[in-house]
Parts: structure tokens; C-alpha cells; sequence
């Protein structure tokens, strides 16, 4: 073996680079057949073992991914109807005074929008903190991040969509308070 030939310990593997005209498939059979504790693997056989590889990362992003937009989702549902309970009464002031339904429909999704935006623009900057300084902790200089702006843009539009998708509800619930109702709520 080669750890023989070379008389160090330790050698689990080789590569070898063969010429464009030469089958690597059958460089690998003899390789095999000549060696039997050898196993190969050729470079289309290594390519499609990454391709595997990143699929199933690209599967598990998507998955975190989806949770992380579903958790989102109900923090925003949560805190837009806390808002709406807990403003009750100032919305039958409002409603009393001659707001229509509409007015304070978009009130609080105007509301949830920049409530999202904020939290769109704070979650874009630790998207980028927190990996630059783990990478700086981690002493890894050999990996740099990428990060286009249609990352950005796609995840900026993912955030509005979910927060107006999340404050509908609360704001539908808001303008139907009748006003007499909400001026006895306590």
C-alpha cells in the first residue's frame, strides 16, 4: 500500500489526475481491481456527492427558513393584537369622532409595516454581524461571505408581505370595533 511504499503512516487517500482522453471510469475499475482494499471514486462520482450534499443544505435553509418566516408570522399576529386590545378605548375615541373602518384598518397596518420594516432592517444587520464575527472568532480566513442585494431584496419583500399578511387580522378586527363597545372597555 502506499503507506508501505512511502513508510509514513496515516495516508488514507490519493488523488489522481488523469488526462482529458483517458476514461477515468476505467482508471478507477483497474485501480480496484489491482488493490482490493482500495475504494475510488471518480470525478463525476465526487461531483454528484456534492451536488447530494448541497441539496440537503439547501433543503435544511429552506426549512429553517420557513420556520423562521412562520415564527415571524405569529410574533407579528401576537404583537398587533396586543396593540389592538390594549388601544381599545383610543380606537372608539377615534371611531366616535368620526373615523371611518378604513382609516383605522390602514392605521394598524400602517402600524405592522413599520414594525416589520424595523425588524426587516435589524434582521439584515445581524444577518451580516453575527457570521462575520463567528467567522472572526472561529479564525476562518480562507471563507469569505457573499451577500448580493437580491438576497436582500427577496428577504426585505418576504418580511412586508408576511407583516402585512400578519396584521390583517388585527387591523380587520380593530375596524369592526363598534364605538360604543369600545368606549366601555376597560
Amino acid at each position: 500500500t502506499l503507506q508501505d511504499i512511502t513508510d509514513k503512516d496515516g495516508v488514507s487517500r490519493i488523488l489522481v489526475k488523469t488526462g482529458e482522453d483517458v476514461n477515468d471510469t476505467a482508471i478507477s475499475e483497474k485501480i480496484e481491481e489491482d488493490y482490493e482494499n482500495f475504494t475510488t471514486l471518480t470525478s463525476e462520482e465526487i461531483s454528484s456527492i456534492a451536488d447530494d450534499v448541497l441539496g440537503i443544505l439547501d433543503t435544511a435553509t429552506l426549512a429553517v427558513s420557513a420556520l423562521a418566516i412562520i415564527v415571524g408570522a405569529i410574533g407579528i399576529i401576537n404583537t398587533m393584537v396586543m396593540a389592538v386590545y390594549e388601544r381599545t378605548k383610543e380606537i372608539g375615541v377615534l371611531k366616535s369622532v368620526g373615523w371611518k373602518s378604513r382609516k383605522i384598518l390602514l392605521m394598524i397596518l400602517g402600524e405592522t409595516l413599520i414594525l416589520t420594516t424595523l425588524s426587516g432592517i435589524i434582521g439584515s444587520i445581524f444577518g451580516i454581524l453575527i457570521p462575520e464575527v463567528g467567522f472572526r472568532l472561529l479564525e476562518v480566513n480562507d471563507l469569505s461571505l457573499g451577500y448580493s442585494p437580491k438576497t436582500f431584496i427577496l428577504a426585505f419583500g418576504i418580511t412586508i408581505i408576511v407583516g402585512i399578511i400578519g396584521g390583517l387580522y388585527p387591523a380587520y378586527k380593530a375596524s369592526k370595533l363598534a364605538p360604543t363597545e369600545a368606549l366601555r372597555y376597560e
